[in-house]
């Protein structure tokens, strides 16, 4: 049987063979080949034992045992071309386990698909020059500070939208998602209600300098213009201590970061279930962003809980509301969104003077009030007098 050494093993060969032929002792030819004594000590035992042939790799020839077979392969090309193409590979390397039931090591993803080809999604992403912004600590309790922002682009479908996001400081947990076509006020608000829905009443937000955070006059009257009025009145209600606001995008980076993961992951994901409809994209996010969770946040239960109690659906309904300034007119009307209204008790119409000043709440799920004082009626249109007035005077619950 003919034999065939690497150059390597050759090299150990021979040397051995000129310490048993006493040209070299085993110190000269440790120091020769840079190994130790007994190296050379257990090759010369190899070769009294089986010659030549125990200088040769036992595996050699052999294909090993963890290597990919060609059908797996090319399985695995397939679907990334079809289905994943747009997926940064550790991201699809997941999806081949979790829904293509294909477990395979990341170093194996990057053999195949470099070979046939293909680049990563983020290789094609130019890197941008950090700004020099010193970093912060995190919070130390879960819900003590969120970071709030919302983000314009071409999430699905071929037009922009706004995803409006809402992410723990100390944990950098995703606490709230919404998509709305613009930055609003009402998917703040949304994002807002599924904080206190799931978790409760948080300390702090920071937030960039957005009119709807901070305040800035506008030079009219009508309180519904006055956003600040609209969310702080919103937080004053429930409790959150303060609205932190920067013009510096680094200052609050847990949320910018989440944003830069999101447009990485979330687009393809969507993609994939063919989202094409803001309903069909906020129907899609609990599930998604639980994941995410599972996979990016720090574990809450490790840290101190600063949230305060969560709300009942009523306070909900009520504290995430629009207020609005109005004056009655004749006939006890008060006009609003076109529709003239008249406020109801359960003992029947209420009656306020012309001219008089009054606030009209529009509550989360667009049910409408009258506010005077520390009392709230509910509006009907006059039109359609009311069978039963579905809510009782409400004394002081909104604090206007």
């Amino acid at each position: 049987m003919t034999i065939t050494l690497t150059a390597k093993e050759q090299i150990m060969y021979d040397t051995v063979l000129l310490v048993l032929d006493g040209k070299l002792s085993t110190e000269q030819a440790s120091d020769k080949l840079g190994v130790s004594v007994r190296t050379i000590q257990r090759k010369i035992q190899i070769y009294l034992d089986e010659g030549e042939a125990g200088f040769s790799h036992k595996l050699k020839g052999r294909s090993p045992v963890n290597i990919t077979d060609v059908k797996t392969c090319s399985e695995i090309i397939a679907l990334y071309r079809e289905k994943y193409a747009d997926y940064n590979w550790s991201h699809f390397l997941e999806k081949l386990a979790e829904v293509e039931g294909i477990d395979v090591s990341y170093a194996t993803i990057y053999t195949i698909l470099s070979e046939a080809g293909f680049i990563s999604p983020r290789a094609h992403k130019p890197k941008r020059k950090r700004a020099i912004h010193p970093l912060r600590a995190r919070r130390k309790a879960f819900g003590e500070l969120v970071q709030m922002d919302a983000s314009k682009h071409i999430w699905f479908g071929d037009t922009y939208s706004h995803l409006h996001l809402a992410i723990d400081d100390a944990t950098s947990k995703i606490l709230g998602a919404y998509f709305v076509r613009e930055e609003t006020l009402r998917g703040y608000f949304e994002v807002f209600r599924q904080i206190l829905t799931c978790y409760g009443v948080p300390k702090e937000f920071y937030t960039d300098r957005r009119r709807i955070f901070e305040y800035k006059r506008l030079g009219s009257g009508k309180l519904e213009k006055d956003h600040q009025t609209q969310f702080q009145l919103a937080c004053a209600q429930f409790g959150v201590v303060r609205i932190n606001t920067t013009s510096v995008p680094q200052a609050k980076g847990r949320v910018e970061r989440a944003f830069g993961t999101l447009q990485d992951r979330l687009i393809s994901e969507m993609r994939t279930a063919d989202i094409a409809t803001i309903e069909e994209a906020n129907e899609f996010l609990p599930n998604f962003i639980a994941d995410h969770n599972m996979r990016f946040a720090l574990n809450s239960d490790h840290c101190a809980n600063a949230f305060g109690l969560k709300p009942s659906g009523e306070e909900l309904n009520l504290g995430l509301a629009v207020v609005s300034t109005r004056k009655v007119l004749s006939g006890n009307v008060v006009r609003f969104e076109g529709k003239d209204l008249q406020p109801w008790c359960k003992t029947g119409q209420v009656y306020l003077p012309k001219g008089f000043e009054v606030v009209v709440v529009k509550a989360y799920d667009s049910s409408l009030f009258i506010s005077v004082g520390d009392k709230v009626w509910p509006l009907y249109d006059v039109y359609t007098k009311p069978k039963e007035v579905a809510h009782s005077e409400i004394e002081g619950r909104l604090g206007l």
